[in-house]
């Protein structure tokens, strides 16, 4: 939550950041009511107007590329540096003066007259490597480039257990959404658990604004790690000072961390009232001999990120498997090109970095798109990729020593209970997917098209990855078996309204329109 001080235009603390969504929206009507065209033509256009493609977008104005940013958040930021309205300002900000300035450096880019930036819009697809399809009422339409910069995000990656889809039961972050954009502080007291270092960032985030925290519960038990990788975890610089800053928190409130442990269940009729914990053993299995139940309002459950891979699949991007980064990566090279050539993807949306990376691969990916669309580079452009390269290096050294530090083996799938729902949106449980199993419906697509599973409004993004796990024989953990349902448009939810609004080419008619169309 950045409430960045701007004269007559950011205000902190309550102020607003109304001038400049006034002013954004106020192109957005001078614009929508002039001619529209079908096509609209710039450099680059960038996805994601969060770290990354802040970041991204800012490099390749600096260049003098025109650029297209399109992002479904109403104001620019993202989760890390999250804008909210005036009126939820209820508590003191957060950031630190330093995410303030730096924030406010990556917004100036956005007064630029190369930038179409576009708030509120959502790519539902993308009809050829270098053409998007944007819903943005009357301005709905395509958006053609000569580079595209994929900066999606990331989103939490929950694994089901009974009665994960109670009122008060909410991802990491979610909680960061309801403190930083909501102003909305969680019904204590407040069960924080899972696995990973947003765990810690949630907890002390809750801390920090008066929330009545009961326990973190944290499945791994290898604090000894940090030292096996303090090698590593030098490198993290400001990451490495931020978590001993949230250590800190938490320890000068006295909340006590359980490791070893996890949620097995939550409990309540309407809402939340309590969890049930158990220790983990050494293969990875919850003892259930050794529960302890715990009273909470609100249980804000973490275990990790997943990137946000819509738009990449829907092209086609090579993918590897990363289970420590939240699973399917987009595979980029040192230029965060990825397989298709003028397709650039950074931050979390390509594997799961945290801001410092996301900022930095946001400006390789900036300079280099601006490369490929033949804008001619800085000397001090150049400098920037020179000292980037070098931060990257650094950064996914600490990366890979706070993996290190976390990496559990937990059979999180081991959880699961015949009446557990697989798929929130359509209330679709394991036993009925066992039960179409049964009459030989076994792969995730079959299952897909027999239950609904995945077809609700999240489209896929919170179940498919358990679809697949409890769809695999045997150990529900490992690879699935079978075809799964491939990405289609919309990637997104959108109203027909906003297509209609777009205006396509006429069709190529043969001179007489009673004769069959020519084929290529």
């Amino acid at each position: 939550m950045l409430g960045v001080h701007r004269t007559n235009q950011w205000h902190q603390h309550g102020a607003s950041v109304q001038t400049d969504s006034r002013r954004w929206d106020d192109r957005r009507n001078c614009e929508s009511s002039q001619k529209r065209m079908a096509i609209v033509e710039v450099d680059i256009t960038i996805i994601g107007a969060g770290a990354a493609g802040l970041s991204a977008t800012a490099e390749a104005v600096k260049l003098g590329a025109r650029v297209a940013l399109v992002d479904d958040n109403q104001h620019p930021g993202g989760q890390y540096f999250r804008q909210p309205a005036p009126k939820n300002f209820t508590f003191a900000s957060l950031a630190s003066d330093r995410d303030r300035q730096r924030f406010e450096i990556l917004v100036n880019a956005l007064d630029s007259p190369l930038v179409d930036y576009r708030p509120g819009a959502t790519v539902w697809d993308i009809h050829d490597p270098l053409t998007i399809g944007v819903a943005d009422g009357q301005r709905s339409g395509r958006i053609q480039s000569s580079a595209i910069v994929i900066a999606a995000g990331a989103r939490d990656h929950v694994y089901p257990f009974p009665g994960w889809t109670l009122p008060g039961v909410i991802t990491a972050g979610g909680s960061q959404n309801l403190i930083k954009g909501m102003g909305v502080i969680p019904a204590g007291p407040i069960v924080v658990a899972g696995n990973g270092p947003l765990l810690l960032v949630a907890a002390a985030s809750l801390v920090s604004v008066g929330a009545e925290v009961a326990v973190v519960v944290e499945a791994s038990n290898r604090s000894w790690n940090i030292v096996r990788h303090a090698g590593e975890l030098i490198y993290g610089g400001s990451n490495l000072r931020l978590a001993v800053k949230y250590l800190r928190t938490l320890r000068k409130a006295r909340i006590p961390v359980l490791r070893g442990y996890g949620v097995i269940a939550a409990n309540g009729g309407d809402s939340l009232n309590s969890v049930e914990i158990a220790p983990i053993d050494s293969n990875g299995k919850f003892i259930r001999s050794q529960v302890r139940q715990i009273a909470a309002k609100t249980m804000v459950i973490g275990t990790g990120l997943t990137p946000s891979l819509e738009l990449p699949r829907l092209l086609g991007l090579e993918e590897v498997s990363m289970p420590l980064r939240g699973g399917p990566n987009v595979l980029t090279n040192e230029k965060m090109m990825s397989s298709t050539r003028g397709v650039f993807v950074a931050g979390d949306g390509s594997s799961i970095g945290g801001v410092e990376l996301s900022l930095v691969e946001g400006r390789i990916a900036g300079i280099n798109a601006a490369v490929h669309a033949d804008i001619t580079v800085s000397k001090s452009a150049k400098a920037t990729l020179t000292r980037d390269f070098t931060a990257h290096k650094r950064l996914c050294r600490f990366r890979s020593g706070l993996e290190s530090v976390f990496m559990t083996k937990v059979d999180w799938y081991d959880l699961i209970t015949p009446e557990t729902i697989i798929c929130r949106c359509e209330d679709v449980t394991l036993s009925e997917l066992e039960k179409y199993k049964a009459k030989g419906l076994t792969t995730p697509l079959q299952l897909k098209a027999a239950t609904r599973t995945g077809m609700g409004r999240c489209q896929g993004r919170n179940c498919l990855a358990s679809l697949a796990a409890v769809t695999k024989s045997g150990s529900r953990d490992k690879e699935p078996n079978g075809e799964m349902p491939r990405t289609r448009p919309p990637a997104r939810p959108i109203l027909l309204s906003e297509l209609l609004h777009e205006q396509l080419a006429p069709p190529e008619l043969p001179e007489d329109p009673h004769l069959p169309r020519k084929r290529e």
